[in-house]
């Protein structure tokens, strides 16, 4: 009894010591499958991470503009998804390996190219940009900017791989090129203001000699015949020479008109608005426009009476300049007889004024009036035309508060329609002093010149030399030496111009040693076209004679000056 109790007591114990046991190894069970399905969870939830994270690259690399590339350079296997679709090709001809590649670079840029790539490569840097031009499937070159970053190497520093990006550039590179041809434009104009003053210097002393001449020249032949002691042939000699000198002097004068066009076309920096007559702009326009204009067409100008308008008088004569140079251009050279450019300028119905620009020329397509207005937008042929012209005039006339338009039929030619404010009609006048009196005959003044150029110089001495005693020096430092060392001037004539000391520095000079001179001083310019120049210009307006003038011209200023101040040798007064 007692040894089947204690066995059975055994068996209890084991049973359980048995029961634990299987309850533990159900919990341990339990546990891991637990475990388990938490980590097929996070697995799943992973890999759906993955799969998303993969369609947002696979998304964004579809939907950039730029080409994203993967390069393999151990297995020579390039990965771009979206190269057929930028360069036009059909999907089987995408290069996988980079030989295929290379066929699709143009063979100048690809030294360039082969280079930066073995320079990231080989360990010398570890990305590289360069521009280079890519094969598209029209069979055009388009230019792309590659980027590319060493991203895996080898235990010996050998790139393994390499990832980047290609950016088409091409509009960039042709924007680029418009601006450096619209820069130069730019520099040009820049450019003539110096060329003026270049031209106005032989001008000065051709108008002026050509002045004094006939003036010596025309009492001979108004002398009575017996009085002439010199013969017929002399008085038909020097009538023919009056003729020539007369002519001359009309071409002169002309070149001067020119200069002054061209002057007020380069103008930089001028945005003031004053009231502007429209035909004196009109004209200036067209005198610089006549080379182009006059192979194409006949001009006809109808200039109405219009009051003036509000605006830039150089700006607006860019404008119309750009107007007319499209509008000859429009127009194939060689039946100048059976074209016609007309300019109209007319009052409008709410008080503004029009001006119209009509050209019987080629016209403009529908689909590029919609555009013409855009910068860098052109029809013309390549080297023709930036695309600015109508641009800068459409923001030249709607920044001055006015509109531009076009009508256009192809084959018929073009109508640009400007449309600007009239300017305020000015005050009425006060009534005007009465004229002072008679000035006292005024004896022989002593004048200074001043001018690097000896000619003007030597026009200057002849036309004053019969009023006034005249000292011309081609050095403004010897000038100041002299009036320094006490030498007496009535008036001073300087050119603003002069290398070494200028006029302005001479002038400046002069005030502190002879105030009296420095206000009786003349200032003579072929050209403002600095900053400096242009505010001392502003400063002094009264006293600037622009070259070329005439001995008349100037005889009426220095008389001006010394009317204002008493002669410096006058005696003083009892």
């Amino acid at each position: 009894m007692t040894g089947g109790a204690g066995d059975g007591a055994m068996f209890a114990y084991v049973a359980v010591a048995v029961a634990f046991l299987l309850a533990g190894v159900a919990a341990g069970v339990a546990l891991m499958l637990r475990s388990q399905r938490r980590r097929d969870r996070r697995f799943r939830e992973a890999q759906a991470a993955l799969h998303a994270s993969e369609d947002r690259l696979r998304w964004a690399v579809e939907a950039t503009s730029e080409i994203v590339w993967d390069w393999d350079l151990v297995q020579d296997t390039i990965y771009h998804p979206c190269w057929a679709q930028t360069y036009g090709f059909p999907e089987e001809r995408t290069p996988r390996t980079g030989k295929e590649l290379a066929s699709f670079i143009h063979p100048e840029d690809m030294p360039r190219f082969h280079a930066e790539m073995s320079k990231a490569a080989a360990g010398a840097q570890e990305s590289f940009e360069v521009e280079h031009r890519a094969l598209t499937g029209s069979g055009d070159w388009m230019w792309m900017n590659g980027r590319g970053r060493v991203v895996a190497r080898d235990v010996g520093g050998k790139a393994t791989r390499i990832v980047g990006t290609c950016t088409d550039v091409t509009e960039r590179k042709r924007m680029l090129a418009r601006l450096q041809i619209a820069d130069r434009m730019a520099s040009i104009g820049t450019l003539a203001a110096g060329v003026a003053h270049e031209i106005n210097n032989p001008l000065a002393y051709v108008i002026g000699n050509l002045a004094y001449s006939l003036q010596r020249l025309e009492p001979l032949v108004a002398r009575p015949e017996g009085q002439r002691g010199t013969g017929g042939d002399a008085t038909e000699t020097v009538r023919a020479c009056l003729a020539a000198l007369r002519e001359a002097e009309a071409g002169a004068e002309r070149v001067r008109d020119i200069v002054r066009d061209v002057k007020l076309f380069s103008r930089a920096g001028e945005e003031a608005r004053t009231p502007v007559p429209v035909a004196p702009v009109l004209h200036a326009a067209l005198a610089l426009a006549g080379n182009e204009i006059r192979h194409r067409a006949r001009v006809a100008l109808e200039v109405g009476d219009v009051p003036p308008v509000l605006g830039n008088e150089s700006r607006l004569s860019q404008v119309f300049l750009n107007l007319l140079v499209n509008a000859a251009q429009s127009i194939p050279e060689g039946h100048a007889d059976r074209n016609v450019i007309r300019v109209v300028a007319r009052r409008s119905g709410d008080g503004a004024v029009t001006v119209e620009v009509h050209d019987t020329g080629c016209g403009i397509a529908p689909e590029s009036r919609k555009r013409i207005f855009d910068p860098f937008f052109t029809t013309k042929a390549a080297g023709f035309g930036t695309g600015l012209g109508l641009s800068i005039c459409h923001g030249i006339v709607t920044a001055l508060g006015g509109e531009i338009e076009v009508e256009s039929e192809v084959g018929k030619g073009s109508t640009f329609r400007v449309t600007l404010p009239a300017a305020a009609a000015p005050a009425a006048e006060a009534p005007r002093p009465a004229p002072p009196p008679p000035q006292r005959a005024r004896r022989r003044a002593r004048i200074l010149v001043v001018d690097d150029e000896p000619l003007f110089c030597r026009m200057v001495e002849r036309a004053l030399g019969g009023e006034h005693d005249v000292v011309a020096l081609t050095d403004a430092r010897e000038a100041l030496r002299r009036v320094r060392a006490g030498e007496r001037y009535d008036a001073l004539l300087t050119d603003l111009a002069m290398p070494v000391l200028s006029g302005m520095a001479l002038h400046d000079e002069i005030a502190r040693v002879d105030p009296g001179l420095a206000e009786r001083t003349l200032f003579a310019t072929g050209g403002a076209f600095t900053p400096l120049t242009t505010e001392f210009v502003a400063r002094h307006a009264g006293r600037v004679l622009e070259k070329p003038l005439g001995a008349g011209a100037l005889r009426e200023a220095v008389a001006g000056v010394l009317e204002r101040a008493p002669l410096a040798l006058d005696p003083p007064a009892a």
